[in-house]
């Protein structure tokens, strides 16, 4: 099951997919691809006071506007985090 987070205005046009492996992002216009990411890539999730939902890769970040009063958004930035956080329990028992 996925859960998706879509915003579009007039120029730019942003979109997070959330699957069992990972998620899909998508930012852009014109000529912009969509990425994706597995979870043991994704380093940090953060949500800004403004409702700016942003996850770090690597040395890029990413953000999506959300609303929280939207269930659609709120169960994609919690499935997110949760995918995160059993990737990050997964790579830490797998050390031991």
């Amino acid at each position: 099951m996925s859960q998706k987070i879509s915003v579009n205005s007039l120029f730019v046009k942003h979109y997070l997919v959330v699957t069992d492996k990972g998620v899909k992002f998508y930012e852009g216009a014109i000529f912009a691809s969509t990425r994706r990411f597995r979870f043991d890539e994704i380093s940090c999730v953060l949500m800004a006071p403004d409702n700016q939902l942003s996850f770090q890769v690597r040395n890029e970040v990413f953000s999506i506007p959300s609303n929280p009063r939207k269930p659609k958004h709120q169960a994609a930035v919690d499935a997110l985090v949760k995918g995160v956080e059993l990737s990050a329990v997964r790579a830490k028992s797998s050390v031991h």
